[in-house]
């Protein structure tokens, strides 16, 4: 492993090591890429969803602690596993704002647009860059781990 990445590894919680290690590993084995930068907040580290090239997932650092943003391109296809998502989890995708392209309103011109599903039989229209960024905390690392496969194996 390379300096930066074990940095990077040795600002996440002690408790969430093993599972950012065995994200690292099974993404990299697939072929995504990960890029680390230094920010104000500590280290942003992205993997590239090795189908597309377009962003996967972020580790970000914020006061509250670390926080995981994944981008669920094909979340439409898949979203019969958001049902198995622990309440908090639910809670933070309901919460997160609504998408300005799919709901007819003007977002930024570099926008893609976000991200049309069902959970717990409501369908939503959420921002691609809020819809699923939660705490890295150990009652997220399997519903995490299941979104991050689906989208890799989709």
């Amino acid at each position: 492993m390379d300096e930066l990445f074990m940095l990077f590894l040795n600002d996440i919680p002690a408790e969430c090591q093993g599972f950012v290690l065995e994200l690292d590993k099974y993404l990299t084995e697939n072929e995504s890429k990960r890029t680390i930068k230094s920010a104000k907040s500590g280290f942003v580290t992205s993997y590239s969803n090795p189908k597309t090239g377009k962003a996967l997932l972020n580790y970000v650092f914020r006061k509250t602690g670390v926080k995981m943003r994944i981008y669920a391109q094909n979340i439409g296809d898949y979203d019969d596993i958001l049902t198995d998502f622990p309440d908090n989890m639910k809670k933070d995708i309901v919460k997160a704002g609504d998408c300005k392209k799919l709901n007819g309103l003007k977002c930024s011109p570099t926008c893609g647009g976000g991200y049309s599903f069902t959970l717990d039989g409501a369908q939503y229209k959420k921002c691609k860059n809020m819809a699923f960024f939660h705490n890295l905390e150990e009652k997220n690392f399997e519903p995490i781990r299941k979104l991050i496969y689906e989208e890799i194996n989709e």
